[in-house]
């Protein structure tokens, strides 16, 4: 008894849809337009009618409403007007790109070198790069998968460039590429500071080492002159030479001092004055 219950509800399912199948038979709209199901089978000329304003239909078909307009409005500007059989195209305004289908977000555009993060615009990490205002960084190619090398190194903006090894060895063709490694900002900084340190520890070594060879200088200067004023022999007045030499042949040779004793002492008696 149930079972020929559930018959008979599939049977009147089914001839309802062939029923409305039958109605709307023949009555399919342009674009443009859309289905008016009240009309459709007793006045064909008025099955369909046009789509009220800001509403379009972009295919022909039973469609029975129009599509609402886009707006374009914020960040989205007008690129393309809205028409009964097409919707309105939209772009993002300067500064931003299109993103997700038919550019229905609008994302901020970086710098070349560059990647949108949810912190904002961040520089391409070593080994990567981005070459447009949007998209991701992008790895460099890694040219010995295919058998090759590096003929120019990659930047943030550039891909690296990969050619095959020259089997040329002449002097004027062979040449040999290094990779360059790039260095970020941070980098930089660190080797400014790290460079300006050592040019300083370098000018501090240079000011000790001639403060240290002056004073090696000068020392090496006084001493000589300490050692010849304490070892120095005197040197005999010419007086004294003289005296020395005042020898007679026929007299015995004496002592010096005596001969210089009686020098001195004719010398005070030729400087002495007359009694007046």
């Amino acid at each position: 008894m149930g079972t020929a219950c559930w018959k008979q509800a599939a049977a009147i399912l089914l001839l309802i849809h062939f029923v409305g199948t039958k109605a709307t038979q023949g009555c399919s709209c342009p674009p443009g337009t859309f289905l008016n199901d009240t009309n459709c089978g007793k006045n064909k000329p008025q099955a369909c009618l046009p789509c009220p304003p800001n509403s379009f239909s972009s295919a022909t078909g039973q469609q029975t409403t129009c599509d609402r307009c886009k707006k374009c409005q914020g960040i989205f500007q007008l690129k393309r007007a809205c028409t009964a059989t097409q919707n309105a195209e939209c772009v993002c305004i300067n500064g931003y790109h299109c993103s997700g289908n038919e550019c229905s977000m609008c994302e901020k555009d970086c710098k070349e070198g560059q990647e949108l993060t949810k912190k904002g615009c961040k520089d391409c990490g070593y080994g990567t790069f981005n070459n447009q205002s949007y998209g991701m960084c992008r790895e460099w190619t890694n040219c010995s998968l295919d058998g090759k090398v590096v003929l120019e190194n990659g930047t943030q903006t550039s891909d690296v460039v990969c050619g095959k090894v020259s089997t040329d060895f002449s002097p004027d063709t062979f040449s040999v590429t290094i990779p360059s490694v790039f260095v970020a900002d941070k980098d930089i900084q660190v080797f400014t500071i790290t460079l300006a340190l050592i040019m300083a520890a370098t000018v501090f070594l240079v000011l000790l080492i001639t403060f240290c060879f002056c004073i090696t200088v000068w020392s090496k200067k006084k001493l000589p002159d300490i050692f010849k004023q304490t070892f120095i022999r005197p040197v005999q007045t010419a007086q004294e030479e003289d005296a020395c030499s005042c020898r007679f042949p026929e007299e015995e040779q004496g002592e010096c001092s005596d001969c210089s004793e009686s020098l001195r002492l004719k010398s005070d008696s030729q400087l002495k004055l007359p009694d007046p």
